[in-house]
């Protein structure tokens, strides 16, 4: 399709005229060789990824570890462990620490929502291959 031929609708155009200038020419290389819609929704996806807030993932899960039970909750840069067995806290720390996840133990408290009598925090350092106890 070449420019001249290339038909843009009002609502499209709102969206043209709302798009920075390199944005703008992308916008209408993108529809000359792909057309108006593919270039739409790529632009509106470009938006929405710069003006939405970014939500840091916050994931938790309860396991029964023989007769105790263990929360570990996981933030993108660290872990809190809450835990009715200080044994089984433990045997995590060296399974994550045998899988390659380097802790470093904080001095977080523990909050209202730990229902477990025990409480532990770590901040993720990096990730490295598993290690061998050989």
């Amino acid at each position: 399709m070449r420019l001249d031929e290339l038909e843009i609708f009002e609502d499209d155009f709102d969206l043209f005229v709302a798009l920075d200038d390199t944005e703008k020419i992308e916008f209408l290389f993108d529809a000359t060789q792909n057309g108006v819609e593919a270039a739409v929704l790529k632009q509106v996806t470009n938006l929405s990824d710069r003006y939405q807030s970014k939500i840091p993932l916050v994931a938790s899960e309860d396991y029964i570890v023989g007769t105790h039970r263990l929360c570990i909750t996981t933030f993108p840069d660290k872990v809190h462990i809450n835990s009715s067995s200080l044994k089984a806290i433990k045997r995590l720390v060296a399974k994550l620490f045998n899988d390659g996840v380097l802790l470093f133990r904080t001095n977080t408290k523990k909050s209202d929502f730990d229902i477990y009598r025990y409480f532990r925090s770590y901040k993720v350092i990096g990730r490295v291959g598993p290690f061998c106890n050989n």
